[in-house]
């Protein structure tokens, strides 16, 4: 059965404002996007993530704000995650705190898993979403990344930058606001979506860390219901996600990521009812649709970038998978574009 992801509504506090900036209503924008207006007064509640992820593009695309997702980031601050923010802003060391939002991310969202590579003196933050469909997800991937920029400069400064972001979609056009927020290069059109930073960043001790007070705000935290239903499937759909660009998408690396043996994450898998292999293809499958559809990328980029080694291998998926070749498609869908 397909996973829906779902994200907070705390997530889109910041949207009106930023859209009336812009003359646009977002409130129109909500319902027609299916998200009842009502949930901005009610925070904790959930909302289909490809809904938000369909909200965001449609609203950037009609105002033309090419940065939406960064400029919700430039208004709102990691505190407006209520008790599950002062659990982060407690923790000893940037890597505790990451280690937090893997814990408690069905507080905030399931569409997220972050896995962390180190190359000497060089950290390597991949964040990986799942929307549980084609639809682009431009907007929403940049607010999601900018939530980590955010949990960095809480505990290691309000100026500590990155080395380097990375965003897997194309370079937006016109001047925007990326290179302000983040204050490093960004880089679009990368094989991954993240950030790169000094490896000792994340073990920095953070000296406003109060343990007490971590201890106190844990405790509320684990009162609140954890999330039922498919939860390896969850962990495993996001992680792929995370690691598909760098080409290590397979059940060994997931396994590890998740401190696993293949044989034990095989019988979680088996017990919920999915076959990794399954949730590998329908990944594989939305995201071969959604990058499709960016022109600027060939079908042997678009390959690379679902972790096929060869773009033959890509293309027989594809054709199993929906009939034409990727190229086929790719015509099929945007001839009515090219007509207009």
């Amino acid at each position: 059965m397909p996973i829906q992801p779902h994200i907070r509504a705390v997530a889109l506090l910041d949207l009106p404002a930023v859209a009336l900036e812009a003359g646009i209503d977002p409130y129109a924008a909500m319902r027609d996007a299916g998200i009842d207006a009502d949930t901005l007064h009610r925070p904790d509640i959930t909302i289909p993530a490809d809904r938000v992820a369909w909200l965001l593009d449609s609203l950037a695309e009609r105002s033309g704000i090419a940065d939406l997702g960064i400029r919700i980031a430039m208004r709102r601050r990691l505190a407006n995650l209520g008790v599950i923010g002062l659990v982060l802003g407690q923790q000893s060391t940037m890597r505790d705190a990451l280690a937090m939002t893997q814990r408690y991310r069905h507080l905030m969202t399931d569409a997220m898993s972050t896995h962390i590579e180190t190359e000497g003196e060089i950290a390597t933050l991949m964040v990986g979403f799942a929307t549980g469909s084609s639809v682009p997800a431009r907007q929403l991937r940049e607010l999601a990344l900018s939530t980590y920029i955010h949990l960095f400069r809480l505990l290691s400064g309000e100026h500590w930058v990155p080395l380097g972001v990375h965003f897997s979609h194309p370079a937006p056009k016109g001047a925007t606001f990326h290179r302000r927020f983040f204050g490093c290069p960004v880089h679009f059109n990368s094989a991954f979506d993240g950030l790169e930073c000094p490896s000792a960043d994340l073990d920095r001790l953070n000296v406003n860390a109060d343990a007490a007070l971590a201890r106190y705000a844990e405790g509320l935290l684990d009162t609140l219901p954890a999330p039922e239903g498919n939860a390896i499937t969850s962990m495993v759909s996001r992680l792929i996600h995370a690691l598909l660009p760098m080409g290590r998408a397979s059940i060994g690396h997931v396994a590890k990521a998740l401190s696993r043996t293949v044989r034990t994450l095989q019988r979680e898998l088996d017990r919920e009812g999915v076959a990794f292999t399954a949730i590998l293809a329908d990944i594989r499958a939305d995201l071969a649709l959604e990058l499709l559809r960016d022109q600027s990328q060939s079908v042997e980029e678009i390959a690379l970038r679902l972790g096929y080694s060869h773009p033959a291998a890509f293309i027989r998926f594809f054709r199993g998978r929906f009939g034409p070749s990727p190229g086929e498609w790719r015509k099929i869908r945007l001839a009515p574009l090219r007509a207009r």
